[in-house]
């Protein structure tokens, strides 16, 4: 009996105790977080932030990569998973769009309206964003006000030189691509074959495309008589791409071109340059700092992209650059915010920029613009064409462009072939996007 009648007590007493427990969590003003497994309240738990940069190796993706990392000092309760997959960032993103999967944060690399538009957050309540800087904000913002990403830097894009070598060799910078040609053909002969007139890093691939994408407006679109409108409607007629493959290719008859184009990588174009083997290069400003790691008095200029036509002027290629947006259906879509109000600070904003030697996409930021301040002083007023692939070709062409330049210079492919294959892909894609 006494057995049993304590059995009953402490069933009265758990009981309770369990009600009091009860009514207190019903009670808002008294409410306590529960613990996890782990005994951490929830508030202590690190949330993992998936940033993703399509920024190449080098300089410039180290200066990203750091001020994450230092982001991240700051933020012990946010770890950043931090990834730069180079020559697969768009590959990698395709799938990510397709299956809705995306990082918290990325980088859009010129397609933030066209491309990811529908997956980026609207970062315009952000305080960053009354900074932004005139000549940048069309290609970021919608005419509802929406501001799509981040832009640290604006870009205002062409090939660079050597100044050593066409100082040593009496080269004045060209202008037009006939220039081009007779000044290559003048380093070649000097130097004794010693120095190359254009480096690429074809083993990357991405250079090649970017030489397209640079002489294809001068070829195509900044002359009075162009086929702007052509292209735009579908009925451009693809025999005359020929001429722009064909630029290449003349350029490795020549041996004006690097012997191993195939299987250079940007980064043995940095060497190049920084070792004065060789003059012109079709990457951007960008280069210039990569090679100063190896050689800090290495000097470099700016060549606005040449005319091809006659009575055409040198352009810019521009619009966004370097950006972070943020997912819309991010988990993490504060702590994402928070990382990219991180990278607006003026000093990160200068930093990105001066890495990537180009103006500051905000307002009031002042950017070390090194070897090229004078440059940018001087062709300030030079027109700024936005990229062709961005502005005149269906999604997907970026693809087509280098993988076609690779084939064109190992003989795989004749540069009839190059123009079919890109008629072929342009209609099939542009059929897709309808």
């Amino acid at each position: 009996m006494k057995r049993t009648r304590g059995l009953q007590l402490g069933i009265v007493l758990a009981l309770s105790l369990s009600l009091a427990a009860c009514g207190s969590s019903n009670n808002s003003n008294n409410s306590a977080a529960p613990a996890d497994s782990t005994g951490d309240k929830p508030s202590d738990k690190k949330i993992t932030l998936t940033v993703m940069s399509s920024t190449p190796a080098g300089e410039q993706g180290a200066v990203i990569e750091a001020i994450a990392r230092e982001f991240e000092a700051e933020n012990p309760s946010i770890k950043v998973d931090f990834s730069a997959p180079g020559a697969d960032y768009e590959n990698i993103m395709k799938v990510k769009m397709a299956s809705n999967e995306m990082p918290d944060v990325f980088g859009t690399h010129g397609w933030a309206k066209v491309r990811y538009g529908e997956y980026l957050a609207d970062l315009q309540g952000e305080e960053w964003a009354s900074q932004l800087h005139d000549a940048i904000k069309p290609a970021v913002t919608d005419e509802s006000g929406k501001v799509y990403v981040l832009p640290m830097d604006q870009d205002k894009s062409s090939l660079v030189y050597n100044k050593a070598v066409l100082e040593q060799y009496g080269i004045a910078v060209p202008q037009t691509w006939d220039e081009v040609m007779k000044a290559a053909e003048e380093i070649k002969t000097k130097s004794e074959g010693k120095v190359t007139a254009f480096h690429v890093g074809g083993a990357d691939s991405w250079p090649l495309g970017q030489f397209f994408d640079y002489f294809a407006t001068p070829a195509f679109i900044s002359a009075e008589q162009n086929y702007a409108a052509q292209f735009l409607d579908g009925t451009f007629d693809w025999t005359q791409f020929d001429k722009l493959p064909q630029m290449l290719l003349d350029l490795q008859k020549n041996g004006y071109l690097n012997k191993d184009v195939l299987t250079a990588k940007y980064m043995d174009s940095a060497k190049a340059f920084a070792e004065g083997k060789a003059a012109f290069f079709a990457y951007g400003p960008y280069i210039i700092e990569e090679a100063k790691k190896t050689n800090p008095d290495v000097k470099g200029g700016l060549l606005p992209i040449p005319s091809i036509e006659p009575g055409d002027t040198p352009t810019f290629a521009g619009g966004e650059k370097t950006t972070w947006g943020v997912w819309k259906d991010s988990p993490n879509i504060e702590a994402a915010k928070k990382f990219v109000s991180f990278y607006a600070k003026p000093e990160n904003v200068a930093r990105v920029a001066g890495a990537m030697v180009l103006p500051a996409g905000l307002k009031g930021v002042d950017v070390n613009l090194g070897d090229l301040t004078e440059d940018f002083k001087t062709y300030e007023n030079l027109r700024v064409i936005p990229f062709f692939d961005r502005e005149y070709l269906p999604n997907g062409m970026w693809d087509v462009l280098c993988k076609n330049g690779q084939d064109l210079l190992a003989g795989g492919i004749t540069v009839q072939e190059f123009s079919t294959n890109m008629k072929n892909e342009y209609e099939r894609l542009r059929a897709a996007d309808k």
